[in-house]
């Protein structure tokens, strides 16, 4: 694991970066850094991260940052390298090898170079050294002046290395070559006199005396107007013999050293991010001993950094390649890409060949360039190349040289080393660029409005760079503003235009190279949702067989237009937008996108049909033919697996549907999703497209679709505990039920009723509904729909302590499932069972059950019920004492829970870990995880559960010594049980006398 903080601070394991989390938490980071293996007092991290007031709370924040950094290196395997960060009594301590951080590798270095005796050797290690800087010292972590504060030492010794290594090029001769590096710096550092000195001397010496006088001058009037004094003595006797063109001055001519060409342009500021990327190319490059030429190519979407990262890479290198760097721009996406012929004219005349022994022919000038390069160490930068033939001429022939090659396109074609496809910023990196961009006083990373940017940016560079640009020229634009402006997709690429930038401008130089048919296909595929297409889907876009969509969309591919996943293809967003615009105007865009609906429809349906509560609706899709291999087939082996992946692009059909007044069609794509939905618990989905149903279903009077539109919106609310909008609606198509003349849905809908009612105590109610289901069923052939409803009303029976018709019942709807191989309901109704059996006392038999319930429901995939099951084993575990086996249910179901949408089932586990952890003596813990319960309980609807939660409250107030408060629990607790018949209510009366003791 390494570390940086000579620039954002970072850290590394195995190659990727660490997420750090946010500003202050790497600020943190860095100050235990900066005071490795040394213990940092809390006050003192206290002091620095707010140096004008800290809050009361801080040192539980800057315990909180400790906390999350351990998680995240531990996360990152750190003890594998050695790295821990500890408590240690009033402080913290960060134990690391001092060689993993960069600061120490920087002081290591420069001492190093001042040991050295060889001009070249001082250079290459001092490139080495500065070449770990990425920026200011902890930049975007602290204020300026605190940053400072720290840094200041940093800063000092990164300004001698840069002078010791100018001095070292000034002695081999190099005056010319290090004027305008010594110009920047001074700009920078205007009081530095020895960079003025140096520059003075490296004017002096390229015979630009006059410069050399003015630049003193310069320094002369800054220091005595805006400071009061003169120049140091030293550099007054410079000028003096400037003045006097001192000979000792001048070298010796017979000591310079000729250098060779150093094209590379300026490092673009504000860099963050790709620091692996750099590190390997920077790798790749170095020639070793196998004779082969280096060469990497670097791909990517417009808008990446590609040239940037080039340029960065090739900085790093300088000290490798001291022959000289070649650098040129190939204009690979303009109308006219640069002619190799021409490119190697120039090449050769920096290589020192005079225009007029330029060869005329290409051969010879290919040939005359090999033999320049031979024997020398150059890097070659291709930047923006076009094809595969436009850059081999330019290669060198001499293995010790290297190329670095930038393109949208892949260049497939070409041998190289390797070739790094470039991709989006991720999103610490992508903020990080931003806040730096406008600056910290006006931004930070932690702002959700610059949360936002980010994310309409697409993690764009040039986008970021736009944006950032914007906000930092622009006092009056706030990032909120900005961020409301590039929400509206039809006029975001607008808002990304920048002086000479524009997102819109670097997109269409792509467009334009591509041939009509290849800009038919980018438009088409526009069509394309959030998540993009699978191969088949592109076929059915373009209206052609799949061996052509698949050439033309990975040649799309190639020239970074269209992004390749396993299995899919998809656009970056900012591109998407693109290719809506030049869709707009094209004709054909409304039947492809039927084309693309209708294939949803059929292959939706068929996996539709094979989900356990799917099939259900009647109508024939339209018949859609296709040549894609293995489609069908794969909707056979998973058709949820399948679903996963299309639901969105069913879910924007239905939106186009019902938006453009094809009711029928809406109706039908909702039906294809609905069980999907239920499956994956997605209620918010499934209330959606209900509800478009149930309007489209309205506006052509079909009383089948408005019956299941009505049971696919009541499942929704009575899922979010909606029970009002339930009722509503499973109501209204019990009504409309018998024009539909469909008895499963009657069928489905009565169960779905019943279950409503059970949830919200009214047990008598769903008992009925449950009969009539059995009732219905009795003519129909479907075992599985009779063994779904003696679940159910088994788990009513259970709630009323009727154990032996609950198990009765559980036990023919299990032998069932199990006919049918169906082990998602296997694995729910042996979870009822298991609590069966712990009800009458089987604490062995219930365990074994739940196990068996847990594995099934984790093999089906089925996290939501998984949950619950884990929960079950918990309160299974504790009924018999193994309090430790029960809390690693309890907190593993909650796990299980949190990424599930059943806020319900998460309440009820809290619940039941507060009983686990006061069990094992943890009052404070059990009382935030039952608050946290009984939040969301008191306004579940579900009468049963929150009374048992506050039979676990009266617990809580007992053990912390409210026994009135714990009576008050009770007696609601009881009220709550008593009504809806619940066999709990039976055990209160001996908890109540165990709980409060004496009455209060």
């Amino acid at each position: 694991m390494e570390f940086q903080l000579l620039g954002p601070v970072r850290a590394i394991s195995d190659g990727r970066q660490v997420d750090l989390g946010v500003r202050k938490q790497r600020f943190v980071l860095a100050m235990m850094l900066l005071d490795a293996n040394k213990l940092v007092p809390a006050d003192r991290l206290v002091e620095l991260t707010w140096p004008d007031e800290a809050p009361r709370s801080a040192r539980g924040v800057i315990h909180t940052h400790i906390s999350r950094l351990r998680s995240v290196l531990n996360a990152a395997d750190a003890e594998r390298h050695g790295v821990a960060l500890i408590s240690n009594g009033p402080g913290y301590m960060m134990k690391c090898d001092p060689k993993r951080i960069d600061v120490n590798k920087f002081m290591d270095l420069c001492t190093e170079a001042r040991g050295l005796a060889e001009e070249e050797a001082r250079i290459r290690v001092l490139d080495d050294a500065l070449a770990l800087w990425d920026g200011p010292a902890l930049a975007s972590v602290a204020p300026e002046e605190v940053r400072a504060r720290l840094t200041r030492h940093l800063d000092e010794a990164r300004l001698l290395a840069m002078e010791e290594r100018i001095d070292a090029h000034m002695r081999l001769g190099r005056h010319a070559e290090v004027i305008h590096e010594l110009t920047e710096l001074e700009a920078q550092h205007p009081y530095r006199q020895q960079i003025v000195a140096q520059l003075m001397l490296a004017l002096h010496r390229s015979d630009r005396g006059p410069d050399a006088l003015t630049a003193y001058q310069k320094l002369y009037h800054r220091l005595d107007h805006e400071l009061g004094v003169e120049p140091a003595p030293a550099l007054r006797d410079l000028q003096t013999r400037i003045l006097r063109d001192d000979p000792a001055l001048k070298l010796n001519p017979k000591e310079k050293i000729k250098a060779g060409p150093r094209q590379l342009p300026p490092d673009v500021d504000h860099y963050i991010g790709r620091q692996g990327h750099i590190d390997e190319i920077c790798e790749l490059l170095i020639p070793r001993t196998d004779d082969v030429l280096p060469i990497v190519a670097v791909t990517g979407k417009p808008g990446l950094g590609k040239t940037a990262l080039a340029v960065k890479a090739g900085r790093k290198l300088v000290a490798k390649f001291p022959d000289g760097q070649l650098f040129i721009d190939l204009h690979g996406n303009s109308p006219r890409p640069r002619d190799p012929s021409e490119v190697l004219a120039r090449f050769l005349r920096d290589l020192g060949v005079d225009g007029a022994d330029v060869p005329s022919t290409l051969e010879e000038r290919v040939g005359l360039f090999r033999d320049r390069t031979a024997g020398r160490r150059i890097l070659v930068v291709l930047d923006n190349a076009a094809t595969e033939q436009q850059v081999r001429l330019l290669i060198p022939g001499n293995a010790e040289c290297a190329v670095l090659i930038t393109s949208r396109r892949r260049l497939t074609g070409l041998d190289m080393r390797k070739l790094v496809d470039l991709d989006v910023l991720d999103r610490s990196d992508a903020l990080e660029l931003l806040t730096d961009l406008v600056g910290t006083e006006r931004l930070a990373t932690d702002d959700t409005h610059a949360q936002r940017i980010v994310d309409l940016c697409g993690g764009l560079p040039l986008a970021l760079r736009i944006v950032g640009t914007k906000l930092r020229s622009r006092p009056h634009l706030t990032a909120s503003s900005l961020a409301e402006r590039l929400e509206d997709e039809r006029t975001r690429l607008d808002e990304l235009v920048g002086g000479d930038r524009e997102i819109r401008a670097s997109f269409l130089l792509s467009y334009d190279s591509l041939d009509e048919e290849h800009q038919r296909a980018f438009r088409l595929l526009a069509l394309m949702p959030d998540n993009g297409l699978p191969p088949w889907a592109v076929a059915a876009v373009l209206d052609v067989d799949y061996r052509t969509s698949e050439r033309l969309v990975e040649d799309l591919v190639d020239v970074n237009l269209v992004e390749a996943t396993p299995g899919r293809y998809q656009f970056h967003d900012l591109m998407r937008l693109y290719a809506q615009e030049k869709l707009a105007d094209d004709p054909s865009r409304d039947e492809a996108r039927i084309r693309l609906i209708n294939a949803y429809l059929y292959l939706g349906k068929r996996a539709d049909a094979m989900l356990d509560f799917g099939g259900l609706h009647q109508f024939n899709p339209p018949q859609f033919t296709m040549d894609t291999p293995g489609v069908l087939a794969e909707i056979d082996r998973g058709p949820a697996l399948w679903l996963d992946q299309e639901y969105p692009a069913i879910l924007e059909a239905i939106e186009h549907a019902a938006a453009t007044g094809m009711d029928e069609l809406t109706c039908q794509l909702s039906a294809t999703v609905a069980a999907f939905f239920e499956l994956r618990a997605q209620w918010a989905d499934l209330k959606r497209v209900g509800e478009l149903s149930l309007a489209a279903a309205g506006r052509f009077s079909s009383p089948y679709w408005t019956a299941y539109a009505q049971f696919a919106v009541g499942l929704a609310a009575r899922e979010t505990r909606d029970f009002r909008r339930a009722e509503e609606s499973f109501r209204a198509g019990l009504q409309i039920l018998p024009k539909a003349h469909d008895p499963l849905l009657e069928v489905v809908t009565l169960l779905s009723v019943g279950v409503a009612e059970r949830l919200q105590g009214r047990w008598d109610e769903a008992a009925k509904y449950f009969d009539g289901c059995l009732s219905v069923l009795e003519a129909l052939d479907k075992p599985r729909w009779r063994a779904y409803t003696l679940r159910e009303s088994g788990v009513l029976d259970r709630y009323r302590g009727n154990w032996d018709r609950a198990e009765q019942r559980l036990r023919e709807a299990i032998g069932t499932f199990e006919r049918l191989g169906d082990q998602r309901w296997i694995g729910a109704t042996l979870r009822e069972l298991g609590i069966v059996r712990r009800g009458v006392g089987d604490y062995a038999g219930s365990l074994e059950i739940l196990l068996k319930s847990r594995d099934a429901l984790r093999g089906a995939g089925d996290l939501r019920r998984e949950g619950a099951s884990l929960r079950c084993l918990a309160e299974t575990h504790r009924a018999l004492g193994s309090f430790e086996e029960a809390r690693a249910c309890a907190e593993q179901g909650l796990d299980i829970l949190e990424l599930t949408l059943d806020s319900h089932g998460l309440a009820c586990t809290q619940v039941v870990l507060a009983d686990v952890l006061m069990d094992m003596g943890d009052i404070s813990g059990a009382g935030v995880q039952l608050e946290k319960g009984l939040v969301a309980l008191r306004v579940s609807g579900d009468p049963r559960w929150h009374g048992k939660a506050l039979v676990t409250r009266a617990r809580y107030l007992s053990l912390t010594g409210d026994a009135c408060g714990a009576e008050v629990a009770i007696d609601e607790a009881r009220t709550l049980l008593l009504d809806v018949g619940a066999f709990e209510a039976g055990l209160i009366s001996g908890k109540l006398a165990r709980l409060v003791g004496p009455s209060c």
